[in-house]
């Protein structure tokens, strides 16, 4: 467990490190002689922007096969391309566009990247959105407490259910993101 902590914390202190989303030749030097991921299976939600992003084309400069998604498929198109020319052998991501608030999607997103890899070693429920509403606001407080109940909280405990079959497999983890806005 000790040494899971340790990657995790030594995995996003790079990806913290992750200036707009480039990697300088060092950090690249660095990562590829830190930590080997290659034939291992990651799948990434909300990896279309943002830290999933970083987290994408991380796992994809370690080696690994990622899966990416959100819902836009030309993002989605444009960072599995930066991926892919980061990976080191030129492994192509698997792009599933799907909305991480309907159970479909997220059954479909499992079962897409076990059709196409034959497994999952890695879950990384990122996909959030940050929304605000005062308590005195009685129009849309509830209505925004919802929606970030639905993207935030619900999709990590049902992706990760769907996921642990198949994680358990491989002895493999599950890495939930969280952000500071998560403070307020």
């Amino acid at each position: 467990m000790m040494n899971l902590l340790v990657t995790i914390s030594w995995l996003l202190s790079i990806v913290l490190v992750v200036d707009a989303f480039t990697f300088s030749a060092q950090q690249i030097s660095q990562v590829k002689n830190g930590r080997n991921f290659k034939g291992r299976v990651v799948l990434v939600t909300g990896s279309s922007s943002g830290i999933g992003e970083a987290i994408v084309k991380l796992f994809s400069l370690l080696g690994a096969k990622v899966v990416v998604t959100g819902r836009s498929a030309a993002k989605l198109k444009r960072v599995a391309h930066e991926a892919y020319q980061l990976s080191p052998k030129k492994i192509k991501p698997l792009e599933v566009v799907a909305d991480v608030t309907k159970s479909d999607d997220l059954k479909r997103l499992i079962d897409e990247t076990i059709k196409t890899y034959g497994k999952l070693d890695v879950l990384v429920n990122n996909a959030g959105v940050f929304k605000l509403s005062g308590i005195r606001d009685k129009k849309n407080f509830m209505k925004t407490y919802d929606q970030i109940f639905q993207v935030n909280v619900r999709p990590v405990l049902e992706l990760s259910q769907l996921a642990v079959p198949h994680l358990e497999r491989n002895n493999g983890t599950i890495i939930s993101t969280s952000s500071l806005m998560a403070e307020h």
